[in-house]
């Protein structure tokens, strides 16, 4: 039952084009043979062993003379039929073609002289692998010359046994046993000749195991019947009918397995494609891929993709085409030559002809399907000629409404025949693929910018344009793995810009990303070209110093870059910058610790003052973890009710009496005790917990005033001060906020001072006079805290709206002996009358302290000489003792009287 042979589907793959490349035994399914020497020279040697094989052993041997020459021709038409109607069997990796072929041969050895058998096995070969499959010359001749020697080696064998037993007419068993021996034989030597074919057109070892075993079977079969075809044409010819049922089931079985089997190998190319589809990427790699699948698919030789300008996202036509298992792609400015020709051939029997130009766009273009192009068409016999190709299959390419290119398999392999109707689906359905590929392509093309800018933005800042984080952690770790030198210093610096927040709460955020965007480019001037700056966020950048031996003068050069100050939204900005330094020279500190080194180096330059740079030491790491653990504990301390309020009063120096107090927070902690605010007031500034800090410290402060004033109903109103931080001043709800607390505690605005820095009125001006005017129109007073040792002018005092100056310690020390602190204090009390401000002395702790600034016209201060902060019960007890004097009309300051600090300081001790 089987005719030839196994070859491996790698095979298929690689077949040449052209029909001299074509030669071999049909059999061997898709044999392919590129290399066109060694095929003709052992078709060539195949011819002569035929011929030599005739003339010595068949010639020779008796040639029974026919009456007529119809049993000649109905083996012929046997032979034809049997080599015209074939299946391919798939096995594992290969795939095997059956016929009935040797049938009829094994019949023909009893039935006609051996001249006869030969002829008729040759011509029945070549009606139907030339006529009908239209093989390629080498090919045919190879195949034909096989068959010759294939039948001349069983007639040859047959003949040599003994004339009684040759003439018993197949009926015995012991002849069965020799013409399928000889059958085994003359199949073996067809099969070796294939096998030479394969080995010679493909190269390498090719596995023919499984296969032998497969010729072994089908060829008993194929003798088996043959030999009851023999007898019972030598004794019953009627009985032959009855072998019309099984061989009609055969046929049957065959004919459904091998469209059974065709349906799954399009379903495996389909899935296949599918598979190569999801893996594809966008840059049209998987077009040749599935070109070549195609072709195999298809059988057959080449397979084009012609696109137009629009479908490649250029300016310029490309073609991809796929030939005996290699491909070419080329990019040209004019469009392929077939291609103005073709798409109105394929467009005009859907009732539209796309234009073929460079956008390619066709209004409302509907579903193409391809269409088959065969010589007998004289609508594509000029189109195919000009392309030098005998058949194809086409069609268009086409996306969202657009003509993308053309589709066009052709030279289908002469042993399949042509191109039918049943390839349609399989061929639209890849046109489909091929489509998707090249549409995503096409995406992909507009999208390269885009993916350009996304891999800009994955690792670079936006704003700055620097390397952000993840671009700069890499470099380091990069630079930390490839050190070769231990004395070299590898260096991260970690800059913060200083009040970075009063930049964009005054000019706002456009202005503040300039100012970072302006800082990118100066870091990029003053660093090395090998250096790399970054931007982490916020006001945060990190600076990556390698082969450098002095880290510290690299950050004072930084320093130094912002003393130029900067133009920004029309303006100049003066701004500063911490720095911290971590410098190593040990390989095994990590990125991420080297970077937090840097980050812990900078805080400690923000404690400092500010404007500085601090090199990291062991020990600074225990003050941030304190920093860390205070912010953490701070995080609960209001919930937990352990901010508490103490006060101050503040005394008139003439009277000796308190006119107000001053409201100071204290931290009281469960296992720390007390923390005074220089510990958690510039963290909770820096956290932004300030807010909800400073807006409890005013409620609290002004619903305990209003209980001093109910229980003393008849003591004159007393004032209240509240310290409020700049970050607190920035807020825009700020002023509503105090508003709130205001009518929630029923305190009149009148009697509460708000106490400011000087530095939030330096920062910028227009902003604060804006938001102090706010609140003034609330009805409250504001008073200048520290003042002095900042850096206000005249100009900018004189134009806001204040009500007190508040004179810093500074100036109070050593105001007694010191003339020149006097002269200073002296100063700036006229300078404050000028102003019509009052003054409040702070830090008083000395009777001649307090003397002196009476003398100098200073009416009211404050300080431990006449009491530290104390909690409300004591400063409801001072209130009431003030009451009592006055209501007996009596004054703390008569020279009867303990001076006033003394008892202020009793009523506080006793508290």
């Amino acid at each position: 039952m089987t005719d030839r042979h196994d070859v491996p589907r790698s095979a298929v793959n690689a077949e040449p084009r052209g029909d001299e490349a074509r030669a071999g035994p049909q059999s061997v399914s898709g044999a392919r043979f590129g290399v066109v020497t060694p095929i003709r020279l052992l078709t060539a040697l195949v011819v002569i062993a035929a011929a030599a094989v005739y003339v010595l052993a068949v010639a020779p041997l008796k040639q029974t003379e026919s009456p007529t020459w119809y049993p000649v021709l109905i083996f012929v038409a046997l032979f034809g039929a049997c080599e015209s109607w074939r299946v391919s069997i798939e096995f594992r990796r290969t795939s095997q073609t059956y016929s009935l072929s040797e049938v009829p041969l094994v019949a023909g050895v009893f039935l006609l002289s051996p001249g006869q058998v030969v002829l008729a096995r040759v011509a029945g070969g070549a009606i139907a692998l030339g006529l009908i499959r239209r093989q390629a010359p080498v090919k045919l001749i190879f195949n034909m010359a096989s068959f010759a020697l294939e039948a001349e080696i069983l007639t040859v064998l047959v003949h040599l046994l003994d004339s009684p037993l040759r003439r018993a007419d197949a009926a015995t068993p012991r002849l069965w046993f020799w013409v399928v021996l000889f059958t085994m034989i003359s199949s073996l030597v067809g099969f070796g000749l294939s096998a030479a074919a394969i080995t010679v057109t493909q190269g390498g070892r090719v596995q023919w195991a499984s296969p032998l075993i497969i010729v072994g079977v089908g060829g008993i079969a194929n003798c088996s019947l043959g030999l009851v075809v023999a007898a019972l044409i030598a004794t019953k010819p009627m009985f032959l009918l009855l072998l019309f049922t099984p061989l009609a089931a055969i046929g049957v079985a065959l004919f459904l397995y091998t469209q059974e089997q065709r349906r799954r190998e399009r379903l495996q190319h389909l899935y296949a494609s599918t598979d190569l589809l999801q893996r594809a990427s966008t840059d049209g790699a998987a077009i040749p891929e599935l070109l070549g699948q195609l072709c195999t698919a298809l059988r057959a030789d080449i397979a084009t993709v012609s696109l137009l300008p629009a479908a490649t996202g250029t300016t310029s036509w490309r073609t991809i085409r796929s030939v005996e298992g290699t491909c070419e792609q080329v990019d040209a400015a004019l469009s392929p030559d077939h291609l103005e020709q073709l798409v109105p051939l394929l467009a005009e029997p859907h009732g539209e002809a796309p234009p073929a130009n460079r956008n390619g766009r066709s209004r409302g273009a509907p579903a193409m399907r391809g269409i088959i192009a065969r010589q007998s068409d004289s609508r594509m016999r000029a189109w195919l000629r000009e392309q030098g190709v005998k058949d194809a299959t086409a069609t268009l390419l086409q996306g969202e409404g657009m003509l993308l290119g053309t589709l066009v398999v052709a030279n289908r392999h002469s042993d399949a025949g042509t191109f039918g109707a049943d390839d349609l689906p399989l061929f639209d359905a890849f046109a489909a693929q091929v489509g998707v590929v090249v549409q995503n392509t096409r995406l992909g093309q507009q999208n390269t910018n885009l993916g350009d800018r996304l891999h800009q933005q994955a690792f670079h800042d936006a704003i700055s344009g620097l390397p952000n984080r993840a671009l700069f952690m890499d470099r380091l770790e990069h630079a930390l793995t490839r050190r070769g030198r231990q004395d070299a210093s590898l260096a991260v610096m970690f800059l913060d810009l200083d009040d970075f927040k009063t930049v964009n709460d005054s000019l706002g955020h456009v202005a503040g990303d300039e100012l970072l965007a302006r800082v990118g480019d100066r870091l990029v001037d003053v660093l090395r070209a090998s250096d790399t700056p970054a931007r982490f966020g916020g006001d945060e950048f990190a600076i990556l110093i390698e082969e450098t031996a002095d880290p510290l003068g690299v950050a004072e050069r930084i320093l130094s870059m912002f003393k130029p100050r900067f133009i920004v939204a029309g303006r100049e900005v003066g701004i500063t910058a911490s720095i911290g330094v971590a410098a190593t020279t040990s390989r095994d500190v990590s990125a991420e610790e080297l970077v937090g080194r840097a980050d812990v180096a900078m805080y400690r330059a923000k404690v400092k003052g500010k404007n500085a740079y601090e090199l990291f030491e062991p020990g600074m790491q225990d003050v941030i973890a304190r920093r860390l653990e205070v912010r953490t504990h701070l995080e609960r301390a209001i919930q937990s009710h352990e901010l508490v309020v103490q006060y101050q009063p503040i005394v008139d120096l003439a009277t000796s009496m308190p006119v107000g107090v001053e409201a100071l927070v204290r931290w009281r902690h469960p296992q720390w005790g007390m923390v005074f605010p220089a510990e958690f007031i510039g963290i909770a500034e820096e956290t932004g917990m300030i807010r909800e800090l400073g807006i409890h410290v005013l409620e609290e402060a002004c619903r305990q005033r209003q209980i001093w004033q109910r229980e003393l109903i008849d003591e004159p109103s007393f004032n209240l001060s509240v310290n409020v931080s700049p970050r607190q001043l920035r807020d825009p709800e700020f002023v509503s906020e105090v508003w709130r607390v205001l009518s929630r505690t029923g305190v009149l605005p009148s009697h509460l001072t708000l106490e400011i820095t000087e530095n939030f009125m330096v920062d910028d001006p227009v902003s604060a006079k804006a938001r102090l005017r706010e609140l003034k129109n609330l009805g409250v007073r504001i008073s200048m805290d520290d003042f002095g040792i900042g850096y206000s002018s005249l100009a900018s005092l004189q134009d806001m709206p204040l009500d007190t100056l508040k004179i810093d310690k500074a100036f109070i020390d050593h105001i007694a002996e010191d003339p020149r602190r006097a002269a200073f204090a002296a100063a700036i009390i006229r300078m404050g009358k000028t102003l019509g401000l009052e003054l409040v002395a702070e830090g008083v702790e000395t009777a001649e302290q307090s003397e002196r600034l009476q003398s100098l016209g200073c009416r009211l201060a404050q300080g431990f000489y006449f009491s530290r902060p104390v909690d409300s019960d004591a400063i409801m007890r001072m209130l009431g003792a003030s009451h009592a004097m006055r209501g007996a009309g009596g004054n703390w300051a008569t020279p009867d009287a303990p001076p006033a600090h003394s008892r202020l300081r009793v009523l506080e001790e006793t508290a």
